[in-house]
């Protein structure tokens, strides 16, 4: 069968596809081979994590969710996805200050990729980076943390670099967000482009010549229970 991204428009050229179950069998495997990249979700429209060599896929490593409150930040696997890490954060009481908005895509990948939201005030989910884990060429382990030299060229790397084990992000209180979507902007909304789009946590302004409709999220306490869940 051949294996393609989620949306099927795109086939990989790997001529091998590896599950690794350990930590020490990935390191194997990359030490191993001559052209190796790793595939998370599978989630782009480009041949970016593709290879002629081998693709490595973390889906079968142990699974890594560990939340520091003191330090208010959590250490995710490579494999973790935006819908598995979510609801363990709130359960915690913590949130990302950003969130993908396709929760099945790994967090790495979305890291990786440079994956970002839509609105002035919110930055890419790169952002949220303050230590990353990835094995490298020769099947080294090596951890970079915010402030060391090599760091800010490690987050966002196309996986360039190496196969990314673990990521740290830094966390925010829990929050709910209320969506305020107006429809039947005229034309003339986009003289207000700026204002709009820095209006909310998160904006989004669609265009589809049929009809006009702007999506404002704002962080914010919920007071009513009544808007709860709409």
């Amino acid at each position: 069968m051949t294996l393609t991204n989620w949306a099927g428009n795109t086939a990989f050229q790997a001529k091998d596809v590896h599950h690794p179950v350990s930590l020490d069998e990935l390191r194997r495997l990359v030490a191993s081979s001559p052209r190796v990249r790793a595939l998370g979700s599978g989630h782009s429209f480009n041949h970016v994590a593709d290879t002629t060599g081998e693709l490595v896929v973390l889906d079968r490593m142990p699974e890594r969710v560990e939340i520091d409150a003191a330090a208010a930040t959590v250490r995710v696997g490579g494999r973790v996805t935006y819908a598995r890490l979510a609801p363990l954060l709130h359960e915690a009481g913590f949130a990302l200050a950003n969130m993908a908005s396709l929760p099945h895509i790994s967090v790495a990948g979305s890291v990786a990729t440079a994956t970002h939201g839509s609105g002035d005030a919110v930055p890419c989910l790169a952002a949220a980076v303050s230590g990353i884990e990835l094995v490298t060429a020769d099947g080294s382990l090596l951890s970079l943390s915010r402030g060391d030299a090599d760091f800010p060229g490690s987050v966002v790397a196309l996986g360039a670099l190496g196969v990314v084990t673990s990521l740290t992000l830094d966390l925010v209180p829990a929050f709910e967000l209320r969506q305020y979507v107006r429809e039947g902007l005229p034309l003339d909304a986009l003289d207000h482009f700026d204002a709009i789009m820095s209006s909310g946590y998160s904006v989004s302004l669609f265009t589809d010549w049929r009809d006009t409709r702007v999506w404002v999220k704002r962080a914010e306490e919920l007071t009513d229970p009544d808007w709860y869940g709409t």
